[in-house]
C-alpha cells in the first residue's frame, strides 16, 4: 500500500471512527460534569449537616447547663430540707415562748397588772374607797387626772 491508498483509507474511515469517538468524548465530559456537580452538591449537604451537628452539640451543652444533674438536685433538695427544718424549729420555738409567757401574751399580762397597780395607787391617793357588801370588790372614784378631764363615768 502506497501512501495514497493509506490516505484514502484514513479519509474513508475517519468519519466512521471520528463520529463515535466525538460522541464518546462528549458523553464522558457530560458524566464528568454531572459527577462534579453531584460532588459539589454533596459537599454542600455535608457542610450543612456538619453545621447542624455543631448547633445540636451547642444546644445540648446549653441544655446540660440549664438542668442539674441528679447529684446536684439531691444536694439542692437536702439544702432546702435543712432550711425548712430550721424554719420549723424557729416556729416551734416561737410557739413555746408564747405558751410559756415570754412572748406578747406575757407582755400584755404585765401591762394589765401594772395598770391595775396604778389604779390602786391612785385610789389610795384620793382616799375614797367604798367596799361592796360581801363581794370583796372595791369600788371608788378614779384618779384625779381622769376626774379633771371629765371622762370619769361610773
Amino acid at each position: 500500500m502506497a501512501w495514497e491508498q493509506t490516505a484514502v483509507l484514513v479519509g474513508i474511515l475517519s468519519p466512521l471512527v471520528g463520529t463515535p469517538l466525538a460522541m464518546i468524548t462528549l458523553y464522558l465530559r457530560a458524566i464528568r460534569d454531572q459527577q462534579a456537580s453531584g460532588i459539589s452538591m454533596l459537599t454542600r449537604r455535608i457542610q450543612t449537616m456538619e453545621s447542624a451537628i455543631h448547633e445540636l452539640v451547642r444546644s445540648a451543652a446549653d441544655f446540660e447547663r440549664e438542668y442539674t444533674t441528679k447529684e446536684e438536685w439531691v444536694r439542692e433538695s437536702m439544702y432546702a430540707r435543712q432550711r425548712l427544718e430550721r424554719l420549723t424549729e424557729l416556729a416551734t420555738r416561737i410557739q413555746v415562748e408564747l405558751e410559756n409567757g415570754h412572748g406578747v401574751a406575757a407582755q400584755i399580762g404585765r401591762m394589765a397588772a401594772a395598770m391595775t397597780d396604778v389604779a390602786a395607787a391612785c385610789r389610795q391617793m384620793t382616799g375614797v374607797e367604798v367596799e361592796s357588801e360581801g363581794s370583796g370588790e372595791t369600788t371608788g372614784e378614779s384618779c384625779g387626772a381622769f376626774r379633771e378631764g371629765g371622762s370619769d363615768e361610773r
